[in-house]
């Protein structure tokens, strides 16, 4: 019964918010993975290819959505595991009454799991709610056996080992940062039954290991998505120790480490309201000082430390759903505490009125009520129920191309979504999308040039010069229809060979005519208002991110070309999502200071 108390509710907020369509982000590169148990990017996620594959036996909708529930029906298990952990926490010591600590742990469950951080990653296709799942029923195991003394059973220490082995297996950073506050209870395990345990311990977190042997042995198979091709032993550590990402750091990440942390906090205050960051510490004060709970206490104080520092650590990116899913564990740390301090309170209060025993208790069953209003504070943010804004960009990004398109693409959200729809609906086997970023993930060129022979001087020259080269783009559009995707490492003198089409912009050909350049224009203005149309109002926060930038992008063009009319357009457009964008705002004081028709030279808004 508390299972299901603790488990069903967020079960049945996940299931009726969860995306009928991928999300934006990794959502598609993870649909793209679980469609034929492919590799995603590094560390190659080889757990949640296997878990999430899953989604390919259930018999309903759409694969992005199935993929969605299994996220759903993980998020609740790690809400049950969690209220397990959290009753068992309000045993230690002794200080809080038994008729209180499970509608507490029930109510702190309902107020964790129904922020942003944990809902949001249980409603779209991601590797989070299989590691939260993970990671909870680890701490739970081991709390549990941490209290359970001498006489008592050990085994919840194995589980919890083969958990932890498994979550490493998933989203490896995320669970090494759990290592430094179990030592807190591991300590005291070992004084109690000493090292055999832990031998046994190391076997079963090996176990869990062994998943990481997937990745090479799908690899030899070539499925669909097979990012850093681990089939060798030095892919294979490549693609495990995310080489990839050693040098990719957050544009914030530059910033001071106090700034970065602070960030990290005001986050936790907006997502958990700053009077519960008081009561936690009060809480804190209760567990500390007792010597029976002080243990416990470090354990999710230092739980909590080495999440928030691991997040701030490598960066924060406000707004991006895959940042806030590092909180997901420290924000359960401080709801402990949060609950500790209303148990104590509580149980003085039962002791000061002895003559009115249900009081306490009810007033715990109000407060485990109350906690559920986080649901409702949070959906907003977090509901993805009617998102179906990459359904309406995959008609641009891929299903309208020309027969045999080639599209050479330098926004990773529009490879990994082209990925995502390519894989699900398999409808366009004939068009070939060159993920620029990604050419030097090992295997990747290899496999586009056996199977795209034509394209073997464009990417030679793209990887020795580090940009596109127009003779070969020209000599590859007089071939297949060739599209670039608009960004700010475009040249100026690349953006004369290109006209809008699509979502991209068309290599021009020597055949190409005025009427042609005026004719796409005009269609180029009448597919963004189609677009904004079919997504409807309001506009999903991350598609304005994404609208933002392609308007942004669009204006360099025009700009570049001397289409001043079309770049204020442009300008104006992005500025009626975001009014504040600076580089919009510096983009449209250039053109009103240049003259009419004439380019204007984007170079200072341009990478080389």
């Amino acid at each position: 019964m508390k299972a299901l108390l603790a488990g069903i509710p967020p079960l049945f907020v996940y299931v009726s918010t969860a995306s009928g369509y991928a999300h934006w982000f990794d959502s598609g590169e993870f649909v793209a993975a679980v469609a034929d148990f492919g590799i995603s990017h590094p560390p190659g996620h080889p757990l949640a290819a296997i878990v999430l594959g899953a989604a390919n036996l259930v018999p309903i909708g759409a694969l992005s959505f199935r993929v969605a529930l299994i996220c759903a029906l993980l998020g609740a298990v790690a809400a049950v595991a969690l209220c397990f952990a959290f009753e068992t926490t309000l045993k230690v010591g002794g200080l809080i009454r038994e008729p209180l600590r499970f509608p507490l742990a029930l109510g702190a469950t309902w107020w964790v799991v129904g922020t942003q951080a944990w809902w949001f990653q249980a409603v779209r296709p991601e590797v989070y709610a299989l590691q939260v799942a993970l990671l909870c029923i680890a701490i739970e195991r081991l709390l549990r056996v941490s209290m359970s003394g001498p006489g008592g059973d050990v085994r919840p220490l194995y589980q919890s080992a083969l958990a932890f082995g498994l979550a490493l297996a998933n989203h490896h950073y995320l669970a090494a940062l759990a290592v430094v506050p179990s030592l807190w209870l591991l300590v005291g395990i070992w004084r109690t039954w000493g090292w055999r345990p832990f031998a046994w311990s190391a076997g079963f977190s090996g176990a869990g290991l062994l998943t990481y042997l997937y990745l090479p042995l799908r690899a030899l198979r070539e499925p669909f998505l097979n990012l850093g091709d681990p089939s060798s032993p030095g892919r294979f550590l490549w693609v495990v120790t995310a080489k990839a990402f050693q040098k990719s750091v957050s544009p914030d990440a530059g910033a001071p480490f106090g700034e970065r942390f602070a960030d990290v906090l005001m986050t936790t205050g907006e997502d958990l309201h700053v009077a519960s960051l008081v009561v936690a510490l009060l809480g804190a004060y209760f567990m500390l000082r007792v010597k029976s709970s002080r243990k416990y206490g470090l354990f999710w104080l230092t739980l909590w430390m080495v999440y928030a520092l691991g997040r701030a650590a490598i960066g924060f990116v406000r707004g991006n759903p895959d940042a806030i899913a590092y909180f997901m564990l420290s924000y359960a740390s401080l709801a402990v505490f949060v609950i500790f301090a209303a148990g104590v309170l509580l149980s003085a209060l039962a002791e000061a009125v002895p003559n009115r025993p249900k009081l306490a208790p009810a007033l715990a069953t109000v407060l485990a009520l109350a906690a559920s209003f986080q649901f409702i504070r949070s959906s907003e943010a977090s509901t993805l129920a009617d998102f179906a804004d990459t359904d309406v960009f995959d008609d641009g990004l891929r299903r309208a191309l020309p027969p045999r398109s080639i599209v050479l693409v330098h926004n990773p959200q529009t490879i990994f979504r082209y990925w995502g729809g390519e894989a699900e609906e398999q409808n366009r086997p004939d068009v070939t999308m060159i993920p620029l970023p990604l050419v030097t993930y090992p295997g990747l060129v290899d496999r586009v040039v056996r199977n795209e022979p034509e394209l073997t001087p464009l990417l030679r020259s793209y990887m020795l010069d580090g940009a596109l080269s127009v003779p070969e783009l020209q000599s590859l559009a007089t071939l297949r229809p060739v599209y670039v995707e608009m960004d700010v490492r475009v040249t100026q003198d690349m953006m004369e060979l290109l006209v809008p089409e699509h979502l991209y912009h068309r290599v021009l050909t020597a055949d190409t005519t005025d009427t042609d350049e005026a004719r796409a224009m005009h269609t180029h203005a009448t597919l963004w208002g189609d677009l904004y149309q079919r997504i409807g109002h309001p506009i999903d926060e991350h598609t304005k991110a994404q609208l933002l930038w392609r308007h942004y992008a669009d204006s360099l063009y025009f700009a570049g070309v001397g289409d001043t009319n079309a770049a204020l357009r442009t300008v104006a457009a992005g500025l009626a999502l975001n009014p504040y964008a600076q580089e919009l705002l510096l983009m449209q004081e250039a053109l009103k200071a240049a003259p009419p028709g004439e380019p204007v030279d984007v170079t200072p808004f341009t990478i080389h």
